[in-house]
Order: C-alpha cells, then sequence, then structure tokens
C-alpha cells in the first residue's frame, strides 16, 4: 500500500507542468512593454526640454529688443523734452524781443 501511494504521488509529480516558463515570458513582455514606455516617455520629455529652450532663447532675444527700443524711445523723450524746453525759451525771448520791438 505504500508503494502503491508513493507510486501515485510520484505519477501527480510527473503531470505537474511548471508554470516558470511563462511568468518569465509575461515577465519579459513586460520589461520590452516598460522600456519602450520609458523610452517613449524620455524622447518626450528632451523633445519639451528642446523646445522649452528655444522658446526662452526665443524670450531673451524679445527682451532684449524690446529693451533696446524702451532704451531709443526714452533717450528720444528725453532729447524731445530738452528742445521743447529751447523752443519755449525762443518763443519767450523772442516775444520779449517784439513787445520791445512794439515800445520802440
Amino acid at each position: 500500500a505504500d508503494r502503491q501511494t508513493l507510486l501515485s504521488f510520484l505519477g501527480g509529480a510527473a503531470g505537474y507542468a511548471p508554470a516558470s516558463g511563462q511568468i518569465v515570458g509575461i515577465l519579459k513582455q513586460l520589461h520590452e512593454t516598460m522600456s519602450k514606455s520609458l523610452a517613449d516617455a524620455t524622447a518626450d520629455e528632451e523633445a519639451a526640454v528642446k523646445s522649452f529652450k528655444e522658446l526662452i532663447a526665443a524670450k531673451t532675444k524679445e527682451v532684449e529688443a524690446l529693451t533696446a527700443a524702451v532704451e531709443a524711445k526714452t533717450t528720444l523723450i528725453g532729447e524731445l523734452g530738452v528742445k521743447l524746453v529751447q523752443m519755449k525759451e525762443d518763443l519767450d525771448d523772442t516775444q520779449k524781443g517784439l513787445l520791445a520791438d512794439k515800445k520802440f
């Protein structure tokens, strides 16, 4: 009877098919999928970083150009302010001269 039980046990063990091959296959497929996802995400991130750097460079140039324009306009305002004061003084001098000529 013991022999029969032992043979039955060993016979049952022969029917067992380990699933480790399937598990390894699933893990390999999972690794490939995750590696591809990581590569895609890395490529997307690198593209975003490149785009961001290009945007920053363009905005920096724009700021520099606008700063130069503001400085030029500020200089022009200063020069026009000086000319306006000179013209007012010339007008005042001309009016005084006209008044003096009328009195003469």
